[in-house]
């Protein structure tokens, strides 16, 4: 079985079906974090491990929703239809046994992701932050902690992001010293923290920063190198990493790819959202829980709301 249709060098039938599943499996995925998540926020006032659980379980999903919508662009094809539903398959299934069986349980589906990125990872300037992603998939498995599970795929795949964007508003190529280094450095520093060194996180921040420096110039320039330090602030408090993600979700995720997934247009946001993410992170941090709370509530509802009344484009067959 192929697996995969290269984009304009595939029949255009079969790659219209499996695009339109692999956004639809997106789909899926994100509205599973969003409840997820608001389900997460209800239960810190109930039972603090099924707090944890839920909210780790909600970031998942939500960069599994991100970063698959995005996969024919980082690989130039479009997966199988049945690899895509297999993946989503095995994502539901590793959230649920991870309740007994730890982050392990997402080893399958790791294994898979991995695989439909090895299309696209060496060979093109393009592909070469997909070598960031491919370290955080691989180190998803052996998170021990809902903290260690933060620090992969999610974590990397801000940072892939990260070294996309800024590369290319710095008007230079990606290249793959650069791409290994942040990969490696972030590798690294997942076995200082599996060692009880947490300060190390800060490492791949610096990295990235070697590699594709910040242009502080907009919502997302300042929510960018907020992102890179915040995380480092791991050893005071495991929800000043956390909250960090709120933070860049609600300045580059949130504006710039939830549209896609929804086959919506992008609404026009103004610093709403930065601003709402930055105050539930002060709050959380303060040990001021529900008007931190209340914010995260409020950014999934308003991105809800926005997105699902902008303009719908259908996909159109060939």
């Amino acid at each position: 079985m192929r697996l995969w249709y290269v984009i304009g060098a595939s029949e255009p039938h079969t790659f219209y079906k499996s695009t339109v599943v692999l956004v639809k499996s997106t789909q899926i995925a994100l509205y599973l974090s969003a409840a997820l998540l608001a389900s997460g926020v209800a239960a810190a006032a109930v039972n603090r491990h099924l707090h944890e659980f839920l909210m780790v379980a909600g970031l998942l999903a939500f960069y599994h929703a991100v970063m698959y919508v995005q996969l024919p662009g980082f690989i130039n094809a479009t997966p199988h239809i049945y690899a895509t539903l297999a993946l989503l398959a095995l994502f539901i299934a590793a959230m649920a046994a991870s309740s007994c069986y730890g982050y392990a349980a997402y080893a399958p589906y790791a294994v898979l992701h991995l695989i439909l990125y090895l299309r696209g990872v060496w060979g093109k300037p393009t592909y070469y932050p997909n070598i960031i992603t491919a370290a955080g998939l691989l180190l998803l498995p052996f998170a021990n902690s809902h903290l260690e599970a933060v620090l992969t795929f999610p974590l990397a795949s801000v940072y892939s992001l990260m070294y996309r964007i800024d590369t290319s508003r710095a008007r230079r190529r990606f290249t793959a010293l650069g791409a290994l280094s942040i990969a490696a450095t972030y590798v690294a520093a997942f076995a200082a923290v599996k060692a009880g060194y947490l300060w190390a996180v800060v490492a791949p921040s610096i990295a990235l920063t070697i590699a594709a420096p910040p242009r502080i110039g907009d919502k997302y320039g300042v929510a960018a190198l907020l992102f890179r330090w915040l995380v480092a602030l791991g050893p005071f408090g495991t929800h000043l990493v956390y909250m960090a993600f709120a933070v860049i979700m609600s300045a580059l995720c949130v504006p710039y790819f939830i549209g896609a997934i929804l086959f919506r247009q992008v609404p026009s946001y103004g610093p709403e959202l930065v601003l709402a993410a930055s105050l539930s992170y002060i709050l959380r941090n303060l040990g001021i829980l529900a008007p931190s709370a209340l914010f995260v509530l409020a950014i999934i509802g308003y991105a809800v709301i926005r997105s699902m009344r902008e303009k719908y484009y259908p996909p159109t067959p060939p």
